[in-house]
């Protein structure tokens, strides 16, 4: 068993460090298994959930070894980081400035996609806001966490696969969009 399917869930199928979606992706592969510690500092880690978090193969690959970011698990990146109407990350802390420069938030390569993603999604939200609702929505494979598959080894968080996104999507609590 893997703990993909926990990680995407756990993460709201989107990256933990820019927020970019699986739904905007298109395409399966475009999101990996991030180690907070990487697994060359401490090979026991590699497998302990609580070291494990899912990001985009951009934040992923912009991360890579480094060990001087904040753990988005035990700070909230909204306190760090505010996104400007231009496309620019503003960092409002060190943990903010660390965040910046470590994933190179304000590279050319990702100012320019996230101001159009912006612009885009206002756009959408105004005009059309059916199709809005589609870029916004969860994505249609949820992961049926309950399934007997699913299980993972030293699972330190088992609760959650009664509260998933596929359950409540069963239970009709699952929102429209997010």
């Amino acid at each position: 068993a893997s703990y993909r399917d926990w990680l995407r869930d756990e993460f709201t199928f989107r990256c933990v460090f820019c927020l970019h979606r699986e739904r905007w992706y298109g395409r399966p592969g475009t999101f990996d298994i991030e180690h907070f510690v990487p697994a060359s500092v401490d090979p026991l880690g590699k497998c302990e959930y609580s070291n494990l978090l899912y990001a985009c193969r951009t934040c992923n690959a912009a991360k890579t070894d480094v060990l001087a970011v904040p753990n988005p698990c035990e700070v909230a990146l909204g306190d760090c980081l505010r996104i400007k109407t231009n496309g620019e990350v503003e960092a409002l802390n060190a943990d903010g400035k660390k965040l910046c420069d470590v994933l190179r938030l304000n590279s050319a390569y990702n100012i320019e996609p996230r101001s159009r993603w912006m612009r885009n999604l206002q756009a959408l939200r105004e005009s059309h806001p059916d199709l809005y609702d589609e870029f916004m929505a969860f994505p249609t494979d949820l992961p049926d966490l309950r399934h007997p598959r699913k299980r993972v080894p030293s699972n330190s968080k088992p609760e959650g696969a009664e509260n998933c996104y596929f359950a409540q999507l069963e239970r009709g609590k699952l929102p429209a969009t997010y």
